[in-house]
């Protein structure tokens, strides 16, 4: 004979219910679950203790063949270790779970690579964490979509690697109109005051606050001028590295991102052309014929390396874009070229001061639109790409005659 848990009375043995209180007899064990944020510990079945914490959520797309108007449905972005040998060893992990690896990423429940961990994470990870917890409407939603989209070129930066210049960019060198953009930057902004509280920025650095919406068809950057050029084509041929790589940029056009992250196998030797870009369709996998003013630095970034970035530091490492602007910043000053800072901390010259270069060049050759257009990657005529075909020998006869 047993007795119930709840009531006392004796029941047979065995029996799952008490026959006088109804009480289940059987006592079902409880996971822990701290408070929110703080994760939670819980014995798996090979007697190994999992610690598991909750960094944000993502939006999962609706499943194919899913009736039109279905919304995506919300799911968790967790990390988790489950080496602990006791729940004590497991608790004391909580705290510094998602700091144990800056350059890790943690994994979905679904097994996909998501979210890095702490000032590591990237601009296109945190809006992804930051959008299915922001409760507004559908309209609302797609709006900050929309805009959002005018910051690609640095959606794979880290958040600490970005820089308000680099923001100011993207806006200037849209075409959109100013409702987009001004849906950019609440987007933006919001994305910060999201991630503040969650250390994947500073305190003050909200960058969203300073960016100037300007009106329809561009912004107010402008290239380098003739002379200033000059400084640095002079600079480049005695060898100064930093200037034949911002001389290489401003007869390439690229986005400073997409510049810095062409590989070697980017690089047709046979051709002298490189095949790259990002952002929009335009951008993305375009030819760009080199110069002959630039042939031989090309040749002497990449030298005789098979793989790696295409323009890399001397030991053959990747360059960040944050060294890249303070290397043309230090570089600037060095030639005496005026560069200097409004009340929002922009600069007159940025790395992408270099693409305003390109375009300048440009309007000084006779060519047809669809050639220039396959050269600078813009999408504002973007349909003329669409019915005429592009070759090397007519993108060459531009970049022979910058």
């Amino acid at each position: 004979m047993s007795t119930c848990i709840k009531c006392g009375r004796d029941l047979p043995d065995g029996a799952l219910w008490c026959c006088w209180c109804g009480r289940k007899q059987i006592r079902e064990k409880r996971r822990r679950v701290h408070a929110n944020g703080q994760g939670c510990v819980y014995k798996l079945p090979n007697g190994k203790w999992r610690a598991e914490k909750t960094l944000g959520y993502r939006l999962a797309p609706p499943p194919l063949g899913s009736p039109p108007g279905t919304l995506p449905k919300k799911k968790r972005i967790t990390v988790t270790r489950s080496d602990f040998r006791t729940r004590t060893e497991a608790l004391a992990a909580l705290p510094d779970l998602t700091a144990e690896t800056k350059a890790d990423r943690t994994r979905t429940s679904s097994g996909t690579l998501t979210a890095r961990k702490g000032d590591q994470i990237t601009l296109k990870e945190l809006y992804d964490q930051w959008e299915p917890t922001h409760g507004r409407s559908r309209q609302t939603m797609n709006c900050y979509r929309s805009g959002f989209r005018l910051f690609a070129p640095l959606w794979d930066l880290p958040m600490t690697a970005i820089d308000v210049d680099d923001l100011q960019d993207c806006l200037d060198e849209s075409d959109k109109g100013k409702r987009t953009k001004e849906n950019a930057r609440a987007a933006l902004g919001l994305v910060y005051k999201y991630g503040i509280p969650r250390n994947a920025v500073p305190k003050d650095r909200n960058l969203a606050e300073y960016l100037r919406i300007t009106a329809e068809g561009g912004g107010t950057k402008s290239g380098f001028s003739t002379a200033e050029l000059e400084k640095i084509r002079k600079a480049a041929a005695e060898g100064n590295r930093t200037a034949q790589l911002v001389y290489c940029h401003c007869y390439l056009g690229f986005r400073p991102s997409a510049l810095l992250t062409l590989q070697i196998a980017d690089y047709n030797r046979t051709e002298r052309a490189l095949v790259g870009g990002i952002k929009t369709e335009a951008g993305k996998h375009r030819t760009v014929t080199i110069s002959p003013k630039i042939q031989s630095y090309v040749d002497a970034f990449v030298q005789d390396r098979k793989d790696g970035c295409v323009f890399a530091r001397e030991t053959g490492a990747p360059l960040s874009l944050p060294d890249y602007r303070a290397a043309l910043y230090a570089l600037l000053e060095r030639l005496g070229i005026d560069n200097p800072v409004d009340a929002q901390g922009r600069h007159r010259l940025t790395p992408h001061s270099c693409r305003h270069t390109f375009a300048t060049l440009m309007k000084r050759v006779d060519a047809p639109d669809k050639d220039k257009l396959e050269l600078i990657g813009h999408t504002s005529t973007s349909q003329l790409r669409d019915y005429q075909d592009v070759s090397f020998s007519d993108l060459r006869k531009i970049t022979e005659q910058i």
